[in-house]
């Protein structure tokens, strides 16, 4: 294959990831069921509807790979120059203000204005719950901090993905000079942070974006080939899927609500993303290379919006679907889990 079809062929599957990705991370913003009290990040519930539950749970573990394989795509472009670099940088930087920092601020403000909507229609509503804000004492700080996520997770929670994203572009010219004298240690670095889950005092919200985007980045420079095997991928992805079904299964043998028990379940589930990772941009490398595949393509530029549009419109969904659902058993609650 030459150059100019292989890097065809890779822009394919990026487009393929995109829209894969995106629609894994709508299936995990669903969150709990209706009926429900226990979170899936949890686990499944061992007591009640544990088919349904589990299923919610094993979803949503399996799918904690796509911020980190984003990310690591994200990296893999930005660093995609062979000349000028800052020059390179300053003008990346300028266009992700337009791509990234632009739509944060307009759909946070959009959501804002809908939790201050529903609350004048319903202000005992439990759909307001999941905005995450205290109406009873909001003042100008509050909202710039719901808008930007400075201190907190944006109104729209989805777009802390993009948040990070933004603020990791900002460094990137320090990200730049790790990659150029201490490309390995500054990975080593990063990788410490990210599993003790340090954030750069606030800085981020989390630290996935920044080290797997120095992955992505640290793959492009070192000329590392984007390639996955197809043996190696379904390998990868059995072992991938049945260490994240063990994960949805660990209330059966752990406490989740005691502290030290979820603190070691996270961290399990945290050093399985790089194997998810891998798993799943083989996965989209395969799924690229069929006709499927290139039709979910052409769909690459509508991921971003589905991305930012799904919440806050997924919470009322679920209520009106939730109202329709004839019976609570499982297979009703995997039916509105699915069509929400």
């Amino acid at each position: 294959m030459n150059r100019s079809a292989e890097m065809a062929d890779l822009s394919g599957t990026i487009e393929v990831a995109r829209v894969v990705l995106v629609i894994g991370l709508v299936f995990l913003h669903y969150f709990a069921y209706p009926n429900s009290r226990v979170p899936p990040f949890e686990g499944f519930d061992p007591n009640h509807h544990q088919i349904a539950t589990f299923v919610n749970s094993f979803v949503l573990f399996f799918f904690f790979s796509a911020v980190p394989l984003l990310s690591t795509i994200s990296g893999w472009l930005f660093f995609g120059f062979s000349a000028r670099p800052w020059e390179a940088i300053r003008r990346r930087i300028g266009k992700r203000g337009w791509s990234l920092f632009v739509p944060l601020v307009i759909w946070n403000l959009g959501a804002l204005a809908i939790a201050f909507a529903l609350r004048a229609v319903a202000p005992t509503s439990s759909l307001l719950g999941p905005f995450g804000i205290d109406f009873a004492h909001f003042g100008l700080w509050d909202g710039v901090d719901a808008v930007l996520g400075l201190t907190r997770l944006p109104v729209a929670f989805q777009f802390w993905f993009v948040r990070d994203l933004f603020v990791t572009v900002l460094v990137s010219p320090l990200l730049w000079l790790m990659l150029r004298h201490a490309p390995l240690p500054g990975a080593a670095v990063l990788c410490l942070a990210w599993i003790a889950d340090f954030t750069f005092f606030g800085l981020f919200i989390r630290t996935d974006v920044l080290f797997f985007f120095y992955l992505g980045a640290l793959a492009r420079l070192r000329g590392v080939e984007p390639r996955v095997g197809w043996n190696t991928t379904k390998l990868l992805l059995l072992v991938y899927a049945v260490l994240m079904a063990l994960r949805a299964l660990a209330p059966l043998a752990f406490d989740p609500s005691q502290p030290d028990q979820r603190e070691m379940l996270d961290l399990f589930t945290r050093l399985a993303r790089p194997l998810g990772v891998v798993a799943c941009w083989g996965l989209c490398l395969r799924l690229a290379a069929t006709a499927w595949g290139e039709a979910i393509g052409r769909y690459g530029g509508f991921a971003f919006f589905l991305h930012a549009a799904h919440f806050p419109l997924i919470i009322f969904v679920k209520f009106v679907l939730w109202r329709l659902v004839p019976a609570e058993t499982d297979a009703w609650m995997i039916a509105h889990y699915a069509a929400s």
